[in-house]
């Protein structure tokens, strides 16, 4: 790893993009969550806050240097952007994790990190009902963009929330003290459950169904390990709940870039696409396809600002749904089984497969 202070060229200028797309940020502040796990606070300039504005449950990619290869990691933003003056990320410690490990031993106040801007769709509706209870499944680090949504939830607005919080010990309880604050301070609309591996073992869907015996007809969000976020999501649908209330927020660390091979390309599609069509913001655009190209390559070439951010295919922020034709991944690390069957791919990897091709990505 990198052994500087920075992780970046601290010569650069703090407002310009740099040739991956990042920009730098300096780290205003470190708090020491818990023995394995701390947050960064970010200052953002004033030329770059409306570009790294950002809804309750988003997450910032970092990009590393590393053994020289650039590593990139995705950190979900544990504060609130209507409660909070400065983002702020919660790093836990991987064993092995060569990002995380740095960034919780090495990285201090004042150091700058190469970061992307703000992306995601684990985010509530801006039309959701506030009638509706909200429920809220975070294991271990998936707390952060939990913990964003819940402070966004209690600050502005009405809806009764519960969050169920699963632990391996009480040690381990990221945000314990700003947790038991907001119960204190909004009891009669927050509800905060713990479990904790050692006392109650792993989750079960047998819990799980206790759990929500007297708190169904919600709007579901999950974040933490797979095999929570699996046995959760698996019982709620099980249960009967509708898929579109359920919503998973799902990382993954990909291997370290191969190194480029001379006169390679993808293969050629099958069937060369003739049409390709991108449904954004309401509007409908034909684009320019050639051989080898990807999604989002296509929609860049035609001037089009589709959401990504990894472009390494392990964020799902630009993913999109395939509404005719097909598209081939070339990588997939995010996309559950069940959301590629739903027809949803990354623009990010995905290439035309078929004549006519249509995407689209969405509000």
């Amino acid at each position: 790893m990198n052994t500087g202070t920075s992780i970046c060229d601290p010569s650069a200028p703090a407002g310009a993009a740099s040739a991956t797309g990042s920009f730098r940020l300096q780290v205003a502040a470190v708090i020491e969550e818990t023995a394995d796990a701390r947050s960064l606070v970010l200052d953002v300039p004033r030329e770059l806050r409306e570009r790294f504005r950002y809804k309750p449950g988003q997450f910032l990619s970092v990009r590393v240097p590393c053994a020289g290869q650039l590593l990139t990691r995705c950190y979900s933003m544990a504060s609130s952007p209507l409660c909070d003056p400065q983002p702020k990320i919660t790093v836990k410690r991987v064993a092995g994790g060569r990002v995380s490990n740095w960034m919780n031993q090495q990285v201090q106040v004042g150091d700058w990190l190469e970061v992307l801007p703000p992306a995601g769709h684990f985010c509530l509706a801006a039309d959701a009902d506030e009638q509706r209870p909200l429920v809220l499944f975070a294991g271990g680090s998936g707390i952060t963009p939990v913990f964003s949504i819940l402070q966004s939830v209690l600050h502005a607005g009405h809806r009764p929330v519960t969050l169920v919080y699963a632990n391996r010990d009480e040690a381990s309880v990221i945000f314990k003290e700003p947790l038991q604050q907001l119960a204190r301070t909004h009891e009669q609309r927050l509800e905060v459950l713990h479990l904790l591996d050692s006392v109650q073992g792993f989750v079960t869907p047998t819990q799980v169904r206790q759990l929500l015996r007297l708190r169904r007809g919600g709007e579901y969000f999950i974040c933490g390990p797979a095999p929570f976020m699996d046995t959760v999501e698996s019982t709620l649908l099980a249960l009967g709940e509708p898929r579109q209330a359920i919503h998973v927020e799902r990382f993954a660390s990909p291997p370290d870039p191969r190194p480029p091979v001379q006169n390679s390309s993808p293969p050629a599609p099958a069937q060369p696409c003739q049409s390709l069509t991108v449904e954004l913001d309401g509007q409908s655009h034909t684009l320019a396809w050639r051989p080898g190209e990807t999604l989002l390559q296509s929609c860049r070439a035609a001037g089009l600002e589709v959401p990504a951010s990894c472009e390494e295919g392990i964020c799902g922020a630009c993913m999109c749904r395939v509404e005719q034709g097909r598209t081939r991944l070339a990588s997939n690390a995010v996309l559950s089984a069940q959301e590629l069957a739903d027809g949803w791919t990354l623009a990010c990897q995905s290439h035309a497969d078929a004549p006519l091709v249509r995407v689209r990505f969405p509000d």
